[in-house]
């Protein structure tokens, strides 16, 4: 079957929520470009107090490295489904497992009490939407838009 073909019978809903998740993991991305380069001023001119500056520069760079394999991975595995490519499936897989950790790290490490309501309910928007997109990636396989 040709591209062209393919592309007539991909919905138009596919291409809508493909391009969406490329725009949301590039927004991963810079916020974690903003996480690692961070500065004591730039987290004060964020409005976080000094115990929170303290406690976020302070993060063991495990953090850092599960961070980046989420959010990395993340935006690859979105642009492999944008590319209708079945690769996408476990490298988004693989991201929302990333995502997963990360969590868990948060709420073990104390980093939700520490950070606040806000935070929480940002990293719980994240969760959802990684285990939405691993979903969206099998369901699109398992219809054959992926190959």
């Amino acid at each position: 079957m040709s591209d062209t073909s393919q592309d007539h019978t991909t919905p138009k809903w596919f291409w809508l929520i493909a391009i969406l998740l490329v725009a949301w993991n590039i927004i991963g991305v810079m916020n974690y470009w903003a996480s690692v380069t961070a500065t004591p001023e730039s987290l004060a001119a964020q409005e976080f107090n000094a115990e929170q500056i303290e406690f976020l520069l302070a993060m063991p760079s495990y953090y850092a490295a599960v961070f980046a394999l989420a959010v990395w991975s993340g935006l690859v595995g979105a642009v492999l489904l944008l590319l209708r490519k079945a690769l996408a499936v476990p490298v988004i897989l693989f991201g929302a497992v990333m995502v997963i950790l990360s969590f868990t790290l948060d709420f073990t490490s104390g980093s939700f009490a520490m950070l606040g309501g806000a935070y929480v309910g940002i990293m719980t928007v994240v969760l959802i939407i990684a285990l939405f997109s691993a979903w969206f990636a099998r369901q699109m396989k398992a219809r054959g838009i992926l190959s």
